[in-house]
């Protein structure tokens, strides 16, 4: 578990949400994110490759079980308040999963596209990398060639004449 201050530091970044009967155990609101046609450079630094924030409200849920369980309440109000922190964490938790592998997929697609690489090289350099996400696109920009291609064309291809 992460200290409070670091917890609040980082849902702090984020903006609260009102209370939705459907979601209910989501109390902030995840940024947009840009979509793929835009540059890498600015959905890296829109935030759009970062971890997920699920993580930091997860967190948040265990402080206020942790705070639950410090008060004098009666067994069955603590257990019964506790049951419902503990399920607000594990679905925090799975949005985590989810999101942050599809955060993981759509930077090594972005990384893919971007630059000369297999698609199977740069899923594993990012995984053994261990740095922010902006510090291994500056490191690919070295180490690799961008990606030249020709623009697409829309509409019917030209017909060609035997």
């Amino acid at each position: 578990m992460h200290s409070r201050e670091t917890v609040t530091k980082n849902l702090k970044k984020l903006k609260p949400l009102k209370y939705s009967q459907f979601r209910w155990w989501r109390t902030y609101q995840v940024p947009s994110t840009l979509p793929k046609s835009i540059h890498i450079e600015k959905r890296i630094q829109n935030g759009d490759f970062e971890p997920s924030p699920y993580f930091w409200m997860a967190q948040e849920a265990l402080w206020e079980k942790h705070d639950l369980d410090q008060l004098n309440l009666e067994p069955f109000q603590r257990a019964k308040r506790g049951g419902l922190l503990l399920a607000k964490y594990e679905r925090l938790m799975h949005d985590f999963e989810v999101d942050d592998t599809e955060r993981l997929d759509s930077f090594i697609d972005a990384i893919y596209d971007y630059f000369e690489i297999k698609k199977s090289d740069a899923e594993e350099e990012i995984k053994k990398f261990g740095k922010s996400v902006s510090a291994y696109y500056n490191y690919a920009c070295k180490k690799y060639t961008v990606r030249r291609v020709a623009p697409k064309k829309r509409g019917r291809p030209k017909k060609i004449v035997i």
